[in-house]
Formats: structure tokens, C-alpha cells, sequence
């Protein structure tokens, strides 16, 4: 139940700190904003680095890839904070989603492990959806029917 719970407030702080990130990206630009989500989450992390009983360790050796992902969380963070205003919340998410599968078949891969056909399927899929969704916005913009000339 504890998990359930977790992940809800999980999904809702993901979406709270988008449309937070993307009105400050309105008000202050998108490089501000941006920097500013990584002062306030630099800020949280060293506080909580220094409350936690053990967490002030460096005794793992930690690879150079996982240093990247800041740089890739201020690129994922500018691009959501530009496009949040543009496209819907529904196929912000979609395309949000679809990402991260693709990053993972790909981190999958060059890590050597196995990846799963479902995944594969699934996140295909999923584009599917997202392309026809977006076809039928467009079509229902120029006010015709799909299918329709």
C-alpha cells in the first residue's frame, strides 16, 4: 500500500513541477527557470545528504556516465519547460514516456543486458497511439474529419 501511495505522489510532483517549471520558463525564461529547478533541487539534495545518517559517503567509486545525467536532466528539463505551453499535458506525457523507454532499450543495449520484445511492443505501440492522437488534433484543426480530404 505504501508503494501504491509513493508512486501516486511520485506521478503527481512530476507533473506539479512541470506546469511550475514551465510558467516560471514564461515569467523568467527557460535558461532561468531551468537553472533555478537546479538550485532549489541542489539545495533539497545537500540538506537531505546532510540529514540522513550515512548518506555523507564516498567510498563508491562512481563511473563517469552517471555524471551525464545532469547534463541530459537540464536538456529533458529546458525541452519540457518550452514544449508544456505548446502541446498538450496528454502527448507532453506520451512523448515524455516514450523517451525514456527508448533511452532504456538503448542504456540496455550498450550495457550488454537482454531487451525485452514486450518492451520493444509495448513502447511501439505507444508511438502509435501518440501519432494517430496527434494526427486527429491536427485534422480536427483544419476542420475536417479524419479520413477525409
Amino acid at each position: 500500500m505504501v508503494y501504491i501511495l509513493l508512486a501516486v505522489v511520485a506521478g503527481f510532483s512530476i507533473i506539479l513541477s512541470r506546469i511550475l517549471n514551465a510558467n516560471l520558463a514564461l515569467k523568467i525564461g527557460i535558461y532561468q527557470g531551468t537553472f533555478m529547478n537546479y538550485i532549489a533541487g541542489l539545495s533539497l539534495s545537500l540538506l537531505l545528504l546532510f540529514l540522513i545518517p550515512g548518506g555523507f559517503s564516498f567510498s563508491h567509486k562512481i563511473p563517469f556516465l552517471a555524471y551525464l545525467g545532469g547534463f541530459l536532466g537540464v536538456l529533458v528539463l529546458a525541452l519540457s519547460s518550452y514544449m508544456t505551453h505548446r502541446i498538450s499535458n496528454f502527448n507532453l506525457t506520451l512523448l515524455i514516456f516514450i523517451g525514456q523507454l527508448v533511452m532504456g532499450v538503448i542504456l540496455d543495449i550498450l550495457l550488454g543486458n537482454s531487451v525485452s520484445g514486450t518492451k520493444l511492443i509495448g513502447g511501439f505501440l505507444i508511438f502509435l497511439g501518440l501519432a494517430y492522437n496527434i494526427y486527429i488534433d491536427g485534422t480536427e484543426r483544419k476542420g475536417t474529419q479524419p479520413g477525409q480530404a
